[in-house]
């Protein structure tokens, strides 16, 4: 999975992105039914993921980070980045590919620190 799909002039965050690689599974708040995603970059505000499910736009998602490969990363990038986390679903854009279809998703930390 990549982010070649979205468009760069739509840029709205205020805060810098570090790209990394890692796993997670989320499911929607208060669901059991979890889902897989491969993270790929985060700011102290949030981050980008990509997954199989489609996402409601402004759904309360909850996020657990399984895997994490932090090559590259100062150890404040890796401050930034949460393990598990309530998010709120700002965007969810389908990404067509050849083989398949998948989806990336931006999110907004709930509680901010």
């Amino acid at each position: 999975m990549n982010n070649e799909g979205l468009e760069p002039n739509n840029e709205k965050r205020m805060d810098g992105r570090s790209n990394c690689k890692g796993i997670i599974k989320w499911s929607y708040f208060n669901h059991s039914n979890f889902f897989g995603g491969e993270l790929l970059n985060f700011s102290q505000k949030g981050f980008y993921f990509e997954t199989s499910k489609a996402i409601k736009t402004g759904a309360t998602i909850f996020i657990q980070l399984t895997n994490f490969f932090p090559e590259n990363l100062s150890s404040s990038d890796k401050e930034l980045l949460r393990n598990v986390c309530l998010g709120e679903v700002k965007h969810c854009n389908e990404i067509i590919e050849e083989d398949s279809i998948h989806y990336g998703v931006g999110i907004k930390y709930i509680f901010q620190y």
